[in-house]
Parts: C-alpha cells; structure tokens; sequence
C-alpha cells in the first residue's frame, strides 16, 4: 500500500464534527447569550451545530467506505446528535415554558396601583388606566 491510498488517510471529520457541535453548545451560554438579538434566536450556533453534526456523519460515512473505526466513528456521531437535541430541546422548548397559575395569581383581580414615568418623562398611575385595557410590560432591557 501507499502512502496516497485512501483507506491509510486520516479522518478528521469524524473528530472536528463533535468538535464543532461542542464549540456551538458552550459557546451560546459563555459568549452569545449576553446578546439579545442571539439569545433569543441563536443565529451563530444552530448554523454551526448543524455544520458539526454534517461534519461527524461525513466523518463516519468515510470511515465506514474506508472500513475502519466505526465503534469510535459511530460513539463521536451519536454524541454529536445528542447534543444538538439537547441545545434545540432547550433553545425551542425548554426555554419557552412559562409557569402555571397558583392560586395567588388566580385569585388577584386588581394589580396594585403604582406610578412610573413614561418615555416622555410623564408620570402614569396605573389607576388612571382604569376602565381601560391595558397591557404591561416588564421589560429587563439591555443598557
């Protein structure tokens, strides 16, 4: 055999797959969760997730055609799989639940009456929307 023969050619897709999936995961909750706009919607990490999760299932396909390592091959693909579930699971569903009502938040009819200033520097008092639909928004902000 030669040194050009491809079944004796290394396969680092089936490494730099799991790689990549494990640099998007982590890296949306230490790098891109601070922002708002990636936060919510994680637009750097679902793209590379997917390229890590392609990567490893090219990987493992060489790897079958070349005849070996398919324990390893098919250990990194399955881990590469299971994370990305577990990020969509969390991005798409986990992250989206909101609390059921208890029995405070059933039995309260009126909020407390408070007063803020609007965007104009204004003050508003809750009671002087009364009668009127209204809807509030407690908002964190980003500044």
């Amino acid at each position: 055999m030669t040194r050009s023969d491809p079944s004796l050619r290394r396969n680092h897709l089936l490494w730099i797959g799991p790689l990549v999936v494990f640099a998007g995961f982590v890296s949306y909750y230490q790098v891109f969760a601070r922002f708002a706009a990636l936060r919510d919607f994680p637009w750097v990490n679902l793209p590379l997730i997917w390229v890590g999760v392609v990567l490893s299932a090219v990987g493992l396909r060489r790897a079958f055609k070349a005849g070996r390592r398919k324990v390893l091959g098919s250990i990194a693909v399955v881990f590469s799989i299971l994370v990305a579930g577990l990020f969509h699971a969390y991005i798409f569903w986990y992250s989206y639940r909101m609390p059921g009502a208890t029995p405070t938040t059933s039995t309260m009819a009126l909020a407390p009456d408070f007063t803020l200033t609007d965007q104009h520097g204004m003050p508003v008092t809750l009671s002087d929307l009364r009668g009127r639909k209204a809807v509030l928004v407690f908002y964190r902000g980003h500044w």
